[in-house]
């Protein structure tokens, strides 16, 4: 698994969310995007976008923390232990197993959500 991948979507969503909330913050400051000038259909859509960007924002940590896990306990000597070995030998398969935990999560949650009204 290339980790140069997902560290790239992490730090671009990061560097995204930073840059769009800047941006807004302008934008409402001088009175162009206010709610009254945006309409609900906007709302609605910025929601809909900082969601998936979260969404994948968290999707693309996975992997970076159970590298950086494994990483930093080979350096501190514990390169021996079950778990570190177990994670060095089936870490694509634990980051697919997240990730599907993540799904059906996801999955459980999103109507729920949609019925409450967050989207709305």
């Amino acid at each position: 698994m290339n980790i140069k991948i997902f560290l790239v979507t992490f730090i671009s969503v990061f560097v995204l969310f930073i840059i769009i909330g800047i941006a807004v913050s302008i934008l409402e400051s001088n009175g162009i995007f206010i709610e009254k000038a945006v309409g609900p259909r906007c709302k609605t859509a910025m929601k809909i976008i900082f969601f998936i960007m979260f969404c994948v924002m968290c999707f693309s940590m996975v992997p970076l923390a159970v590298r950086f896990f494994i990483y930093m306990q080979v350096k501190i000597g514990n390169s021996d232990l079950f778990l570190v070995k177990f994670l060095q030998a089936h870490g694509s398969g634990v980051v697919v197993g997240v990730w599907v935990m993540f799904a059906i999560g996801l999955c459980i949650a999103l109507p729920a959500a949609i019925k409450d009204g967050f989207f709305k």
